[in-house]
């Protein structure tokens, strides 16, 4: 593939060839696909591989369930070809931590209420009745699929650590696959992947304006989700989402777990496929798990 400019502005001219190419800007570190920001103005998605297809036809027909039943904003495709996803570009900032912290109490409370929202809404949508199928989320759910990256981390990252790390791992991981039911769950949509980038923000009405990249969603275990949000922005945060996520409580133990793994996947997936982004992909995160 030659990836430069003249590349991309082709592709995009296949899609849309009255476009007016003023800006192009191209992201290239999704598993899925390559995104390409044109003008501020349009998101096209094309999928990197063969199977990457499906996974785009599903991600288009979910979001167009999910749309009218969020309050938050979530990407509306507009066209939709073999391989290829387009919808309108969706303006705002990473949600990093930092305007939460800059925000007054009510501030932080009402941002905390606008993702708790968003969680009750997409995790209480319903599954049954549809005349099509609902796909699994991407995101690992599953005791046998923990347990196979469990056993990769112990043979491919453990070498890497140093024993307090590996104490560390392994207090974490053993009382968690001891538990037979620790991983049990009633099935529903999840995001599967909700981190700061997925989530924008809008700082001049300091609100929250949409979520995006819905290629992890499916029926999954809605504690990922929160585990990625405590892992993105701690519990001091998280913790308020009990005023408008009323399932808090009940997930709150499991998305730990999934808060403090979330680090070794990553270095586990830098190690297996050795793009050294992947070992930095944690950072910024805080320390901050009860």
């Amino acid at each position: 593939m030659v990836e430069n400019e003249a590349y991309w502005h082709a592709l995009v001219h296949k899609i849309k060839p009255d476009l007016d190419i003023k800006n192009v800007e191209l992201y290239q570190e999704g598993l899925v696909s390559n995104i390409l920001i044109v003008n501020h103005e349009w998101v096209i998605r094309f999928t990197k591989t063969a199977w990457g297809k499906e996974l785009l036809d599903q991600e288009h027909q979910l979001m167009d369930y999910l749309k009218p039943r969020l309050t938050l904003s979530i990407p509306s495709s507009v066209r939709h070809s073999d391989g290829v996803l387009i919808y309108p570009y969706l303006d705002g900032e990473t949600f990093r931590r930092e305007f939460w912290e800059a925000a007054d109490q009510a501030g932080q409370q009402r941002l905390a209420d606008q993702l708790g929202q968003f969680l009750n809404e997409l995790h209480h949508a319903p599954t049954t009745d549809l005349d099509w199928e609902i796909p699994l989320t991407l995101a690992p759910v599953t005791r046998e699929t923990w347990v196979d990256i469990y056993d990769r981390l112990v043979e491919k990252v453990q070498p890497l650590l140093l024993p307090y790390q590996i104490k560390w791992m392994t207090s974490l991981f053993e009382p968690a696959l001891s538990i037979d039911d620790f991983f049990d769950f009633d099935p529903v949509i999840i995001h599967g992947d909700l981190v700061p980038y997925h989530i924008l923000y809008r700082p001049d009405a300091e609100t929250l304006n949409s979520v995006i990249n819905f290629g992890s969603a499916g029926l999954g275990d809605p504690a990922t989700d929160l585990g990625n949000l405590i892992s993105a922005y701690g519990e001091t945060l998280v913790s308020r989402l009990t005023a408008s996520y009323p399932d808090y409580e009940s997930l709150i133990t499991r998305a730990r777990f999934y808060a403090r793994a979330l680090e070794l996947q990553w270095v586990l997936l830098g190690v297996e496929s050795n793009e050294y982004y992947w070992f930095t992909s944690h950072l910024g995160g805080p320390r901050d798990i009860r």
